[in-house]
């Protein structure tokens, strides 16, 4: 009642209206014919107090992190908490992401809000911490965390092996496929792979290669490369953001897609790079887990429960996310999903401040 009196009095409607989300649990065995249904949930109005979270990335190098740091840093001002952030510098970086967890704890953070680079390598140092650990984005055990935000990265997988099953079903025309999913069993890949192999069985799809390597985009246009050199007959090409985004501009470069002679090309998740690839007819397919309202949402669940630690389910969701958008056009409005083209990545916001001018 009282955050609902102290919104009133501020006269910021806007801000107040935020508050309400539009969430999907995903229940840890999230089958993917079987969802429940979409909820409604109204989260904090503004924060009891000026709690601090730490926020810990794998790294900010990429459209998706980013687009989630300005989810956070938006939901943070709103609710009048602090942010700090720090990244790790990769997904191979478990020592340092471990040693920031301890940070957070020094620099007297309330909480921690942990974008895994490697769940397993991290559990003893999850343990040790003195602050709640909320999991963002990358899944970790429940045992872990106080609550998590994000989606299953096996749907991920699925939907796009679903899309391409539906097409070439068993008896069809034999079809070859080939797969860079990011670094190997890190973030969501280890499990993206086997969503993707059970939507296939079955079809007439044969997956020919999987090449794994860091979301750098050196590294992801030599796997481009190896690829169509090994397979210069492939029909589809299945990739992460940073995959997708170099296999567009390389086809381009070779003159192969407007020839119609290289693969199809589709992303398995979303960045500034695949909304471009989608408004030019470039690309099939992309999934979008929405990443900054995963952002948004991430911090109003911890306030959410440093609030109230007892809350209900209802009250305050503890694994959630946004829906994931499976799409062959692009974004009509990309502000759930991408970060602003001028924004860039925040790593302090003092407790009721505005976001920084970008």
């Amino acid at each position: 009642m009282r955050s609902l009196i102290l919104c009133l009095l501020l006269t910021l409607p806007a801000v107040c209206a935020r508050a309400a989300f539009t969430i999907q649990p995903w229940p840890e065995t999230a089958d993917p014919l079987q969802l429940p249904p979409p909820l409604s949930w109204t989260g904090p109005v503004r924060a009891e107090r000026p709690f601090e979270l730490c926020a810990l990335y794998p790294h900010l190098r990429d459209a998706y992190w980013l687009s989630v740091n300005q989810g956070m840093v938006e939901e943070a001002s709103r609710l009048g908490v602090g942010l700090r952030v720090h990244e790790a510098g990769g997904y191979g970086a478990s020592s340092e992401q471990a040693r920031q967890l301890a940070a957070c704890a020094r620099e007297g953070s309330d909480a921690i809000l942990l974008g895994a680079v490697d769940g397993p390598a991290l559990a003893e140092a999850i343990g040790k911490s003195p602050l709640p650990v909320f999991g963002l984005v990358n899944a970790l055990p429940p045992a872990h965390v106080v609550a998590q935000v994000g989606v299953p990265w096996y749907q991920m997988g699925w939907r796009i092996g679903h899309w391409l099953a539906l097409r070439h079903p068993a008896g069809s025309p034999p079809v070859r496929v080939a797969l860079l999913p990011g670094p190997e069993g890190r973030g969501g890949n280890s499990v993206v792979e086997p969503g993707f192999s059970a939507a296939i069985a079955g079809s007439a799809i044969t997956l020919v290669d999987t090449l794994r390597g860091d979301n750098s985009r050196e590294i992801q246009r030599s796997l481009v490369q190896q690829l169509l050199t090994r397979h210069p007959h492939l029909d589809y090409l299945v990739g992460g953001a940073m995959a997708a985004e170099v296999a567009v501009n390389e086809l381009a470069r070779r003159g192969d897609q407007g020839a119609g002679q290289g693969p199809a090309v589709l992303a398995i998740y979303f960045s500034h790079g695949v909304q471009r690839a989608l408004l030019r007819g470039r690309l099939a397919l992309a999934n979008s887990d929405q990443m900054r309202e995963q952002g948004r949402l991430a911090v109003a669940q911890a306030v959410c429960l440093l609030q109230r630690p007892d809350a209900s389910e209802a009250q305050c969701p503890r694994h959630m996310g946004p829906a994931i958008l499976t799409l062959s056009g692009p974004l009509a409005a990309s502000g759930d999903t991408l970060s602003d083209p001028a924004f860039r990545p925040v790593y302090r916001l003092a407790p009721g401040a505005p976001p920084p001018r970008q």
